[in-house]
């Protein structure tokens, strides 16, 4: 509105104001149904109170405290005397307002792994996980946005970028891709994605990125306004697994301890973190590094079963594990062949890497290791399975709204992508819903409620550091974004690799060995969550 055009009293420009106040209140408001805004609070056994989706702001760790309402939720303050109406009309004219946006429209990418390669070499995935299931589980909600008008008046479009999973080079290509390909808003990944390409995205090409997974703090800094992911970052996930050891080992000071890493940059970053934070405590670290940045899968497990005999010549105590499933097949292998004395501890560093589909494909010779993550859990350390929250019933039903090859059946704890899945019993069971991208989804719909009519960049990541509210599946059911704070997870916990053999029937209490299906799980060690230093 240009002010010089009211022209007359301080009066008229009072009114006009509140006008425009009311107007835009409306304008926000045409953003969607009623089913598209934040869910309830979470309500679930062993998991605290979820937090309003609404609120405006968030702390590192997040209290029960009351909120304050936010802005949007106080009344305009209406100066004394003034009417409050008007027959004057003033609406924000929507324009072409940052690269991936016209009037009209906004484009968004998302980032998934191609499966081909993968199903090529004999690597077991189930029916339910292609490319388009992948992709779709963004595309069907940016679908229900636009049946419903969109947001703020602009209709989403999405384009699927794929990377080889076996030849981590091919980001850089989703990385050309999304940016110089297409013009795109933001781009999602809600798993899988190596961190050591997302400056290409974040800082060369300035681009908005969304991880359901996580990312190294030091990226998290060097694009504080264009990088969010949803767990910690691998050197708090670090510090907090070595924190949990300090406090709960036997293991004399002085004893050496084994660190076994991969040369990605993001996670030698929380291996450092890591090593240094046992040192000062009294330890000797004996650290092995893994080529896994090469392509060569065949290589990268060789060289970490190599190491299995190195940390016995070594004497150590302990080894921390901080390289993802796919390399370490062949180190499980030797562990058990060897039949080592040292306790393995897995640090949750890497995308997937303590996530349930990961343990269902993880070797079982990695039984009783453990794993400070903030991934959720359905198996109670008690026995039975917990209910979903509130927020994991709404995404649960989405899912199914979603997807029907599942047949409107979506059993907890299941593998991702799991149909039929027959059980020793005779049962069928089929795929929990993927947590990450209902996580994703909930907090993008809050960026763009509130980035404006004309959403940038910067407004969009404003809008992102005010989400908190209900998380499924990790952080005991919450998570908070802040001024300071470009992710999501507040609570961390300590869970257990089980096995668990194909014909391994259902036990009274309803869990295959304490794990949900009849697949390689992780489960709570006590239950207790740690709120996030």
């Amino acid at each position: 509105m240009n002010i010089n055009s009211l022209g007359g009293t301080m009066t008229k420009f009072i009114k006009n104001l509140i006008v425009v106040a009311l107007l835009s209140g409306l304008t926000f408001a045409c953003g969607g149904t009623s089913d598209e805004q934040s869910p309830a609070q979470n309500t679930s056994n062993n998991e605290s109170e979820a937090i309003e989706t609404d609120a405006t702001t968030s702390e590192e760790s997040v209290t029960e405290e009351q909120q304050e309402p936010s802005d949007a939720e106080r009344p305009e303050p209406q100066p004394s005397g003034q009417d409050e109406t008007t027959d004057e009309s003033v609406v924000e004219e929507r324009i072409a307002s940052d690269i991936g946006i016209t009037e009209d429209t906004i484009t968004i990418a998302v980032i998934i792994a191609d499966l081909k390669g993968l199903r090529d070499i004999g690597f077991p995935l189930p029916d339910g996980l292609t490319n388009e299931a992948l992709s779709g589980r963004i595309g069907a909600y940016l679908d229900d946005w636009n049946a419903a008008g969109g947001i703020n008046g602009r209709t989403f479009e999405m384009v699927e970028i794929t990377w080889n999973p076996l030849d981590t080079s091919t980001m850089e290509n989703a990385c050309i891709e999304a940016t110089l390909d297409n013009e795109v808003f933001l781009v999602i990944n809600a798993s899988g994605f190596n961190p050591a390409f997302l400056p290409c995205l974040t800082e060369d090409n300035d681009t908005t990125v969304l991880l359901g997974d996580k990312a190294p703090q030091y990226l998290l800094d060097a694009a504080p306004n264009r990088l969010f992911g949803f767990f910690p970052p691998g050197e708090v996930a670090a510090v907090q697994a070595g924190r949990l050891f300090l406090d709960e080992t036997d293991i004399p000071t002085g004893s050496k301890l084994g660190i076994l890493e991969p040369n990605n940059p993001g996670v030698q970053a929380a291996s450092a973190s890591l090593r240094d934070l046992l040192e000062d405590n009294g330890y000797q670290t004996v650290t092995v590094t893994i080529d896994n940045t090469s392509g060569d899968n065949a290589a990268a497990n060789a060289q970490a079963a190599a190491s299995v005999a190195q940390f016995n010549a070594e004497n150590v105590s302990e080894v921390f594990v901080l390289l993802s499933f796919l390399v370490t097949d062949a180190f499980w292998g030797e562990v058990e062949f060897l039949d080592v004395s040292w306790n393995r501890t897995i640090v949750d560093v890497g995308p997937g890497m303590c996530s349930q589909f990961s343990a269902s494909r993880t070797n079982p010779a990695a039984e009783g290791s453990t794993c400070v993550t903030s991934t959720g859990a359905y198996s109670l350390p008690e026995g039975g399975l917990r209910d979903d929250n509130t927020f994991e019933a709404q995404c649960r039903d989405e899912w199914l709204d979603h997807f029907p090859v599942f047949e409107g059946k979506s059993d907890r704890g299941t593998p991702s992508g799991e149909v039929n899945l027959e059980t020793a019993d005779g049962d069928l069971l089929s795929s929990d819903f993927s947590f990450a991208d209902c996580n994703i989804v909930y907090a993008l719909k809050h960026a763009f409620d509130n980035a404006g009519v004309n959403p940038t960049r910067d407004s969009f990541a404003a809008a992102m550091k005010t989400y908190k509210g209900p998380a499924a599946q990790m952080s005991n059911g919450e998570g908070a974004f802040g001024p300071d704070k470009n992710y999501f997870a507040t609570q961390m916990w300590k869970m257990e690799f089980r096995i668990v053999s194909s014909d391994t029937k259902r036990s009274s209490d309803g869990l295959f060995n304490g794990c949900p299906a009849p697949t390689n799980c992780w489960i709570p060690v006590s239950g207790s969550w740690l709120r996030i230093e």
